[in-house]
């Protein structure tokens, strides 16, 4: 049994004072006649990654003091034999805008490291553990489609421009194929982390697996029974517990599904269905001063759009919510972080926090990588303002 601590970082609330651009969150499509006060009061940079292919997609944010680095895959589409891993970073404390994209990884550098073939790359994820070593891990595919996908790790080294091959994951005794990462790991206090992982082939279910402090894998474990959830999210919400949502892949039953964990990731409890519906749509939870968050594609449930004249796409809008209470998985809109254009999507949400700031990067029309930043204070305020208003109702 683990009775390791999780970690959770702290956030600082203040007056903001940095050099960012304060913009409005984007605005509705034209055809969209509903206004949102809460978008309107919300201020955020926003930017883009500079892109060199065709197709860009799954990008992971990691902060390290005043630095954000981006990764993500891009090449001529998805699944491709040219898609490469891409890095960027951006300067919080000096710039504006981020740097040129260099090429981090190719899939004949990962045959080569790995001495097995390697056809393509797909989702790349980053993190730091409490000894502030950086974590790089990545999904390969040598035959077929994703179904037959391995995972690789990888560290940094300081200067964040180089990476160490250490391993793939050994996750089955039959081939070791199928398991894909998308979100990043929950950190604990001794060094070593807990990373979400998926299992693809047949029946689609979520998986954790255990590294001690010094990076090795030391057991995985099967979190629920259900079947069709893909890409867990996790997020510690105290030292002891966490919870968790996933993605669904059910044409016949949309349900977002939410899980909490307790005793330091030892017990995993009874899976309550939540207030959400996915559209097999990738999800991420974030902690910001104890309330946590979820970043998510709510489609033709947003309410922005539910007066829409044309149908809205599955992942054409991006908005934020947070969850009412830890126990109960119902989630409370905040705002709409992004539409796309019809057709379009706005998707594949990964997040970084700094001092006052939550940075979201998301894939915009499987063209490019957006980055917006959202005031810390803001968000907050934001949700308290949404409690009141809720515990007015609820005594009248």
């Amino acid at each position: 049994m683990l009775d390791f601590k999780f970690h959770c970082y702290p956030t600082t609330k203040g007056i903001c004072n940095d050099s960012t651009i304060p913009l409005c969150l984007a605005p509705p499509p034209p055809y969209i006649t509903k206004t949102s006060n809460n978008q309107q009061g919300l201020l955020t940079t926003s930017n883009f990654i500079i892109n060199p292919e065709d197709s860009a997609h799954a990008s992971a944010l990691l902060r390290r003091d005043s630095t954000l680095m981006a990764l993500f895959y891009a090449g001529s589409r998805e699944g491709a034999r040219d898609v490469k891993i891409y890095q960027s970073f951006l300067d919080l404390d000096s710039e504006n805008e981020w740097r040129d994209t260099q090429v981090l990884l190719t899939p004949q550098q990962l045959s080569k490291l790995s001495g097995r073939f390697i056809k393509k790359l797909g989702n790349p994820i980053i993190f730091k553990d409490t000894n502030d070593k950086v974590y790089f891990f990545v999904v390969g595919v040598s035959l077929g489609g994703w179904a037959t996908s391995r995972i690789y790790q990888f560290s940094f080294d300081d200067t964040l421009k180089n990476i160490h091959y250490i391993k793939e994951l050994h996750l089955s005794p039959f081939g070791n194929y199928s398991h894909l990462i998308r979100t990043p790991a929950m950190i604990l206090e001794n060094g070593g982390f807990y990373l979400p992982i998926s299992h693809e082939m047949w029946h689609k279910f979520p998986l954790i697996a255990y590294f001690d402090e010094h990076g090795n894998m030391i057991f995985t474990k099967r979190i629920n029974n259900l079947k069709a959830q893909l890409q867990p999210t996790f997020v510690p919400v105290n030292d002891s517990d966490c919870v968790s949502l996933f993605r669904t892949n059910n044409r016949y039953n949309m349900n977002a599904y939410f899980q909490t964990c307790s005793n330091y990731g030892n017990q995993w409890n009874e899976v309550i269905t939540s207030n959400l519906f996915n559209y097999d749509s990738s999800v991420l939870l974030v902690n910001i001063g104890g309330e946590v968050l979820l970043i998510h594609n709510d489609g033709k449930h947003n309410p922005l759009l539910q007066n829409a004249d044309k149908p809205v796409g599955d992942r054409q809008s991006l908005s934020l919510y947070y969850l009412q209470n830890n126990t109960n998985g119902h989630f409370v809109y905040l705002t709409t972080i992004d539409f796309a254009p019809r057709f379009g999507e706005v998707s594949y949400p990964s997040a970084a926090l700094s001092e006052q700031h939550l940075h979201i990067a998301y894939t915009y029309n499987r063209q490019t990588i957006k980055h917006v930043s959202i005031k810390l204070d803001s968000l907050l305020e934001l949700i308290e303002s949404s409690r009141i208003r809720e515990t007015n109702n609820k005594a009248q």
